[in-house]
């Protein structure tokens, strides 16, 4: 799952020693990729988003895809995630639970009309920082983990440095 050349996703984890937590992890920036991916592709009903979420963060990347696509916007720059924190969290015989938060960097990543593909660049703010928690769930015997809760603090200061 790839996007434009024009746009650059940096994922500035560090690996947990933890199989499940890498695991976990690993999906929820593939989770933000597919995002990004239905974004530059212009598809609110891409299927990369749809593998790597159900529920509510389905619903999540569906309704933030169509608003780029119904607005004639994409992305250009440079997106940044870093500061990954993960929780386990339950587990029942069928289904492992991990939470994944993380931080967003938008100060170099900006809006670029389709049609025109003129940039809008702003400049950095605390509203240039999101933080990210996502709820990350395996089924057993499946090595997918999928988004199935997402929540997102605009303006957070905590990211900011």
């Amino acid at each position: 799952m790839s996007v434009p050349k024009d746009l650059d996703l940096v994922f500035d984890f560090e690996k947990p020693s933890d199989q499940d937590s890498a695991a976990a992890l690993q999906d929820a920036t593939n989770y933000i990729r597919a995002l990004n991916h239905g974004i530059t592709k212009q598809d609110p009903n891409d299927p990369a988003f749809q593998f790597y979420s159900s529920g509510q963060a389905s619903q999540y990347a569906h309704s933030q895809i169509k608003e780029y696509v119904d607005g004639g916007w994409t992305l250009t720059g440079r997106d940044r995630y870093y500061d990954a924190e993960i929780s386990p969290g339950d587990e029942s015989e069928k289904v492992k639970t991990v939470s994944v938060t993380f931080c967003e960097d938008q100060s170099k990543v900006f809006g670029k009309e389709v049609k025109s593909e003129k940039v809008h660049r702003t400049k950095e703010s605390l509203a240039s920082y999101q933080k990210f928690t996502l709820l990350m769930t395996s089924v057993k015997d499946n090595p997918v983990w999928r988004a199935q809760q997402v929540t997102v603090e605009g303006k957070a200061e905590a990211c900011r440095r």
